[in-house]
């Protein structure tokens, strides 16, 4: 073995896998005796942009100190075998399988409509889409035929359901560790994308592509900026000297796949055609994104876009929304002001944070108020127009800005699909280590649950590359993986 690993993630599989005959389960009682490829991908931090990915825009993401780690042993035979085990004490192994005949046979392959639902008829194993359905949708969006199966292993060192993009990581982890074991060359563009797909089109999550590109591309101490028409990296944004960010889990449990963030996406897509069909009253083109449309734009046609509309409503006059990833329900209500107005309006809040930080970055302070007062305004935004916030995470928001910047914390927000999961917070490192912890406090007093606390940085999946372990006498030896 090498060096021990910075990365827990790591140095617990390494640790073992390098033990046969031990007790604890979940590694090395999984694997032959043959190559392994795995790759560590971080959990991120959306720090401002969130639910904006969807509607095209800018977004800045950071990456955290703790991740999950995929492994990939190719098989004989045409089966799919899954086992994740969680890091921590007592954490038994899941582990499902699933016959490759299932994605497709005789040369046909399975549609997304069929894969999806034998994992949503398959309550016990329907935790798998996110691996499973990374390798069907690299398959199909690919044309590989995969003449044999796998045995992929997830080891996470995060927790699922807390809007730190935990699914993201599993779908990125077990393409990227595809994408080494099979030789195939595919860039971090390339794989993002398929991720997304598998998370919309098996798993049935409406998400955008913010998460795939953040955990991917991301790089150890900065944040990435991304444009998310469709989705590249812009560039990163220097974190300034003696601040950083820090993420405290509300312990409510968060997801894509729910309703609230559905309905508010589906309000966006209907929001930007009836600005559309407004534009082309006025003889404008239409646009391809919602965040292309400028706030004073959206002030000026606000008033004639309504504040709500039923399914049915909306249909009879427009036909379509034109999201793929979403349907309308023809019985619901579907408000549409306010998620259009968070999701232009943020736009142009990431910007502004962008260059606050840069200006921070420079050595003046009021950049950094600058950036948390947009990190604040997020916030109420994803709490009025969007009404994503649950009272637990306004709690968490208004224990930092009572603090506020002369104790050294300058903002806070929900974060990603917000309705529960993590509050990201911006501060000078020093007040972070003070305050992070009498935060979580006071909310283990209201909650009766003490909160997880994500801090750090850590390399995205293409910066940590793949692994190779291989077999040898007495243990395993590993090197980075080379294109087969």
């Amino acid at each position: 073995m090498p060096q021990p690993s910075p990365f827990v993630e790591v140095a617990e599989f390494e640790r073992r896998i390098s033990r046969p005959k031990s007790p604890e389960a979940g590694v090395a009682d999984f694997f032959g005796g043959k190559a392994i490829w795995a790759v560590r991908v971080p959990a991120r931090l959306d720090v401002m942009g969130g639910i904006a990915d969807y509607s095209g825009a800018h977004v800045c993401e950071a990456t955290l100190g703790r991740g999950i780690l995929v492994a990939v042993q190719p098989r004989e035979d045409r089966l799919l075998r899954i086992r994740t085990l969680s890091l921590g004490p007592g954490s038994l192994p899941v582990e499902t399988s699933i016959p490759l005949d299932y994605f497709g046979s005789r040369g046909k392959s399975a549609s997304y409509d069929e894969v999806r639902a034998l994992y949503r008829g398959n309550p016990l194993a329907s935790w798998a889409a996110y691996a499973g359905g990374s390798l069907f949708a690299l398959a199909k969006e690919e044309s590989l035929w995969l003449r044999s199966g796998f045995d992929i292993l997830l080891l996470s060192a995060v927790p699922m359901n807390a809007g730190i993009a935990s699914s993201a990581a599993v779908e990125m982890g077990t393409l990227c560790a595809l994408n080494a074991c099979l030789g195939l060359g595919l860039d971090a563009a390339r794989l993002a994308r398929i991720g997304q797909v598998a998370e919309n089109r098996v798993v049935g999550a409406p998400c955008g592509i913010m998460d795939q590109i953040a955990v991917t591309s991301g790089r150890s101490g900065q944040l990435t900026h991304i444009l998310c028409r469709p989705g590249r990296v812009v560039g990163t944004v220097e974190i300034p000297r003696g601040t950083g960010f820090a993420g405290i889990n509300s312990m409510v449990r968060h997801s894509v796949a729910a309703a609230p963030y559905g309905d508010v996406r589906i309000g966006a897509f209907m929001g930007k055609r009836i600005l559309n069909a407004l534009r082309a009253e006025k003889g404008l083109p239409p646009v391809k994104h919602l965040t292309e449309i400028p706030g004073a734009e959206l002030e000026a046609m606000g008033r004639r876009l309504p504040e709500a509309l039923t399914g049915a409503e909306f249909l009879a006059r427009h036909r379509t929304h034109g999201d793929p990833a979403t349907a309308i329900r023809p019985a619901a209500t579907y408000r549409i002001r306010g998620p259009v107005r968070h999701a232009v309006l943020e736009n142009e809040r990431v910007l502004r944070f962008i260059d606050a930080l840069r200006a921070a970055a420079r050595g003046d302070e009021a950049g950094c108020i600058a950036a948390g007062k947009e990190m604040y305004g997020s916030h109420g935004s994803y709490r009025d127009e969007c009404r994503l916030s649950v009272p637990e995470v306004d709690a968490l928001v208004d224990a930092v800005r009572r603090r506020g910047a002369k104790k050294g914390l300058y903002g806070a927000k929900i974060t990603g699909g917000g309705a529960g999961g993590t509050v990201a917070v911006f501060g000078r490192l020093d007040a972070l280590k003070r305050h992070i912890p009498e935060i979580a406090a006071e909310h283990a007093r209201r909650r009766g649950t003490e909160p997880d606390v994500f801090w750090g940085t850590s390399a995205g999946a293409m910066e940590f590359g793949a692994r190779r372990y291989e077999p040898r006498a007495g243990g395993w030896s590993c090197r980075q993986a080379q294109e087969r």
